[in-house]
């Protein structure tokens, strides 16, 4: 995970709305000094508005695609994606092992065997980015404090 500290000198095409009808979001592009960027989903409906200072938290440097929260310097308002919307992975675990049992009993054990596979693969993605998602968001709510204590003067 990266931290990236940015000011949106403009910001253009603010839609709101649901994220492939899961969690809502909001898509947006912005301009902070040379560089534009379009199409940056943020989960929630935070403020978003040209002269704003932010501290994100991106999963690959510089991949404003990979966003995954921010806090707002002025507000202290954190953006982040839910950790729960990741645990699908354990629906799929369950429906997983169901099929299985299944399978084997109709004697298609090597069926069976790829779809515990598959699922434990599910459920593992589902835990490897909650697991991101927990960890942005407790370096999220640091640098909140940072800037909360910077305010009003105390020593973090």
């Amino acid at each position: 995970m990266h931290e990236i500290t940015i000011t949106f000198d403009r910001v253009f095409d603010i839609v709101r709305g649901a994220r492939r009808g899961r969690v809502p979001s909001t898509v947006f592009g912005f301009q902070a000094k040379e560089v534009e960027v379009r199409g940056v989903a943020v989960a929630g409906s935070p403020r978003i508005e040209a002269g704003m200072t932010i501290t994100a938290v991106l999963e690959r440097p510089g991949d404003w695609q990979s966003l995954i929260g921010w806090v707002n310097h002025e507000t202290g308002e954190i953006a982040c994606r839910p950790a729960g919307s990741n645990l699908g992975g354990i629906g799929a675990v369950v429906l997983g092992g169901l099929w299985a049992y299944h399978l084997v009993g109709t004697n298609h054990p090597l069926v069976a065997a790829l779809v515990v596979v598959v699922s434990l693969l599910g459920f593992l993605g589902g835990i490897t980015a909650t697991r991101k998602v927990v960890g942005a968001r407790k370096l999220l709510e640091a640098t909140r404090a940072s800037l909360a204590s910077r305010h009003t003067g105390v020593d973090a």
